[in-house]
């Protein structure tokens, strides 16, 4: 973490998310295809994360065939947004889709901004990990720029609210799934332990209650620095009629 490798990591996705968000304004991309080339991004990381996590179906050998690791799985906060924007891309618009959107947009914001500054995958350019965490993320936090700034989506009151129930209601079954898969040690949306040891505020130093208490502050701190600014707005739209 903010080692040499990863500065030049965090350079390489700014110019990509500017890039891409230059050309998506400049073109005039439409939703379509702008959902199109997010989704297309997600497949070839999913993909590469397929490919690099398979394991012995037996743990010894081949024999018995391969199976993906189950920490592998897309139950993170942001790999489940993989299959929001495949829905997306290939379902008519609808207030589905609306409010899709208006729930993967603060998620790619918060998650793909902290996964690029906490890399969990590893920095090495070496290892194909590393391409497929970074390459992702920078990917979302484009995607989610270009929502925002094309006002494909509006953060209002309403929205997140909605979005901070649907996040809780996620957590809950990540709990579960966690509890499934414990002795696969997995972890997803960091409801089992920390992302990183020797984080100062999400630690396991005085307990797991503590900890998911921190996590949940955290999450919602988040989510309304994201959002405040078009709550703000919408207020003053509000008062102006």
């Amino acid at each position: 973490m903010f080692t040499v490798n990863h500065f030049i990591w965090l350079a390489i996705c700014a110019v990509a998310i500017g890039g891409l968000l230059f050309c998506s304004l400049k073109f005039k991309w439409s939703l379509k295809t702008s959902t199109f080339v997010v989704a297309g991004i997600s497949l070839a990381s999913e993909l590469c994360k397929i490919f690099t996590h398979i394991d012995f179906v037996n743990g010894v050998d081949w024999a018995k065939g391969g199976v993906i690791s189950p920490g592998a799985l897309p139950f993170h906060l942001c790999s489940i947004l993989i299959f929001i924007w495949f829905f997306v891309a290939l379902a008519k618009p609808s207030k589905l889709t609306q409010i899709l959107l208006d729930f993967a947009t603060p998620v790619a914001i918060i998650g793909g901004i902290l996964a690029l500054f906490i890399p969990t995958s590893g920095v090495d350019f070496a290892k194909p990990y590393a391409y497929q965490c970074f390459v992702y993320h920078s990917g979302i936090v484009w995607y989610a720029a270009y929502l925002l700034a094309t006002k494909q989506v509006k953060l209002t009151l309403k929205v997140y609210l909605r979005d901070l129930g649907i996040l809780f209601a996620l957590c809950i079954l990540m709990i579960w799934i966690n509890g499934a898969l414990k002795e696969y040690n997995t972890n997803f949306f960091y409801v089992v332990r920390p992302p990183m040891s020797g984080l100062p505020f999400l630690t396991l130093k005085y307990g797991w209650y503590v900890y998911f208490i921190h996590l949940s502050c955290a999450a919602v701190l988040l989510f309304t620095i994201v959002s405040l600014p078009n709550m703000i707005q919408e207020r003053i739209e509000k008062r102006a009629k």
